[in-house]
């Protein structure tokens, strides 16, 4: 086995990164606007039944949009981050083989094992490869060759970290 990823590291990528990260690996940060615009409707509510608890609600609106803004404005910070960093127009090679992994960037190369990586998750737009707990690398499907390698990999790492958890 030999696949070939080549990832384009543009805006676009960014763009879909977030989406699919925040879809697929957030736990918290998904329902931070919705948690933001629940706590805008009751501290609303309250306020209507009992204009007494007129500071319950002014608590509530505080808090629901500073949510509401933490959310969006994230999202924000990270994209220009990314657009300002030494990756952007840059490409990766990621190359997969039965018995290693290589990943060849313009600034690192990376010889390693398939038990690098902890976990992968398969998205609609691509793969999440995670080496541990709050990193992780995204591959675009559009990246691939052929389609059939997004689930040789998947299939490659879960047997391994099925392998690891059950020994």
């Amino acid at each position: 086995m030999r696949i070939q990823v080549n990832q384009n590291i543009n805006k676009e990528y960014y763009n879909e990164y977030f989406s699919e990260w925040l879809r697929f690996r957030s736990i918290f940060k998904k329902w931070e606007h919705k948690i933001g615009f629940a706590s805008l409707v009751v501290a609303l509510v309250i306020y209507i039944n009992n204009e007494s608890l007129v500071y319950i609600s002014g608590g509530l609106l505080v808090f629901g949009t500073l949510m509401i803004y933490e959310f969006y404005s994230s999202k924000s910070k990270w994209l220009k981050e990314r657009l300002n960093s030494k990756m952007m127009g840059t490409e990766v090679t990621m190359i997969f083989e039965d018995d290693k992994v290589q990943s060849i960037g313009p600034f690192t190369e990376m010889n390693g094992k398939w038990e690098f990586f902890s976990d992968v998750v398969e998205t609609e737009k691509g793969l999440i490869l995670i080496p541990e707990n709050g990193i992780s690398i995204y591959l675009q499907n559009k990246s691939f060759d052929k389609q059939a390698d997004i689930a040789t990999i998947v299939r490659k790492i879960k047997l391994l970290t099925n392998n690891k958890n059950s020994d």
